[in-house]
């Protein structure tokens, strides 16, 4: 069931065919950014424990501009195209309760074909997720936020975490945003697909990718998004 949320650009990888599924190993989550002062990358020593190495990494997201500029920090999960959504499973993620937790970032961006050549974006914000486990460490309390299901039946066109709430209305390190000037989060724990990316090295591959320098295609097509609900 879905609801009208309003109209948003939705967020996508440049590239949109509809690719074959997914095998084991694929699957990468590629931080990138596009417009004023907004990017995503993954950072050291700011997150939970990593499941391989000591370096606790945690995917970064800033937006330090204000929400109606055109800008976004975005990280895309590539191998998850042309996947029935039902093999997602629960997307989720844990995040630093220090940041920016609001009712449209962070949020996975999800775009289904429902049916041949019909494409929707559905979507919802940490806000409206439904709230899990907590952890602490020396780096802050982390909270587990589910996306409410299930999920609309259909082909996985893209899927996306987008943070573009800016200093207006966020806030960054415990501080409100339009105190300090930044609106920002930390994730991690991330999961899509029955996989959990604890840092960078959880990528299919096996690399850390890299803060991409080229921005990401907003899809303009679609004027109405849809929240799950």
């Amino acid at each position: 069931m879905t609801r009208l949320r309003g109209t948003i650009a939705a967020v996508a990888a440049t590239a949109l065919v509809v690719a074959a599924p997914a095998v084991a190993g694929s699957l990468v989550l590629h931080p990138s950014g596009f417009g004023e002062k907004s990017y995503s990358s993954w950072k050291g020593g700011e997150g939970l424990d990593d499941s391989t190495g000591a370096k606790q990494q945690a995917l970064y997201f800033q937006k330090n501009t204000a929400t109606t500029t055109n800008a976004a920090g975005v990280a895309v999960f590539k191998g998850v195209e042309g996947l029935p959504t039902s093999a997602l499973g629960d997307l989720s993620f844990y995040w630093r309760t220090d940041g920016h937790c609001g009712g449209g970032a962070p949020r996975f961006n999800l775009r289904v074909e429902t049916a041949p050549g019909v494409r929707q974006t559905f979507f919802i914000g940490c806000q409206g997720m439904v709230p899990g486990a907590e952890e602490t460490n020396e780096n802050g309390t982390f909270q587990e936020r589910t996306m409410a299901g299930p999920l609309p039946p259909g082909d996985v066109v893209s899927l996306a975490l987008v943070f573009d709430e800016g200093n207006d209305v966020g806030r960054c390190n415990g501080t409100a945003g339009f105190t300090g000037g930044a609106s920002c989060v930390y994730l991690d724990n991330i999961r899509a697909a029955n996989h959990t990316w604890t840092s960078a090295s959880d990528n299919g591959n096996g690399e850390e990718v890299i803060q991409s320098s080229t921005p990401l295609a907003l899809l303009l097509g679609e004027p109405i998004a849809l929240a799950l609900g």
